[in-house]
């Protein structure tokens, strides 16, 4: 991939944007490429140790093995489990986003790594301010986007919403991951997923990268090791 990175955004939260992004990172660190991690934005109720304001920021320093800090990484960390904007309703002294410092940082990081694998918070639209949107930062970065998406009921809507709103943006989409998150045993989810792709892209005009089956307590290795037989390796190998 020319591209000097790639921004991770998924249809909603908790599908698997982190673990996925970190099973990249590490596949390609492993492959011998200098690979810088980011994400901007994370939030949770509480810090998640002295190092790391975010488990989502430890997990992707360890799958590079960067030795960049948290605040570097992540530079906006928001104690409150929502979305920016509405912390800052919330919250006085809510730390402001000022987009040129998530700029200067990625660029920063471009100097020092080959490949860059930012992380979003949420989907496109989650507001950070009034009239700033997660899908504003992907349009100001100017890398591609993969988008992840789970095998949920609802997907359907939430994927074909977020394609609109990527050719509203005009963001550079190279694909789409379907990470099963949901171990659907019965005969009719079974059938539903074995469509799922193929109708996935019929909807969005996206490539399917790949459709990462169940796994049980996933974690970089596992995403690696899978992600390794994969098209989507196409695209950096």
């Amino acid at each position: 991939m020319r591209d000097k990175g790639v921004f991770i955004i998924g249809t909603d939260t908790e599908i698997g944007k982190t673990t996925i992004a970190a099973g990249l990172g590490f596949l390609l660190t492993k492959n011998g490429l200098r690979v810088g991690v980011m994400k901007p934005f994370a939030a949770d109720s509480k810090q998640y140790s002295k190092e790391f304001l975010s488990r989502d920021t430890k997990i992707l320093k360890e799958a590079t093995n960067t030795q960049e800090h948290n605040d570097i990484i992540n530079p906006f960390f928001y104690n409150i489990p929502s979305a920016p904007y509405l912390v800052s309703k919330i919250q006085v002294k809510c730390k402001r986003i000022d987009p040129k410092k998530i700029l200067e940082i990625f660029l920063e990081l471009t100097k020092k790594n080959e490949f860059i694998i930012v992380e979003g918070m949420g989907g496109l639209m989650v507001p950070l301010t009034k009239n700033l949107y997660i899908a504003d930062i992907v349009k100001m970065l100017n890398i591609p986007v993969i988008l992840i998406m789970s095998n949920k009921i609802g997907t359907i809507n939430h994927i074909v919403m977020t394609s609109f709103l990527c050719r509203h943006y005009k963001l550079n989409v190279i694909g789409i991951i379907i990470n099963n998150l949901f171990n659907l045993k019965e005969r009719k989810f079974r059938m539903v997923n074995a469509v799922l792709p193929e109708t996935v892209n019929e909807l969005t005009g996206y490539p399917i990268l790949a459709v990462v089956p169940y796994i049980k307590s996933p974690n970089k290795d596992k995403i690696a090791r899978f992600l390794k037989n994969t098209n989507m390796c196409k695209l950096f190998f």
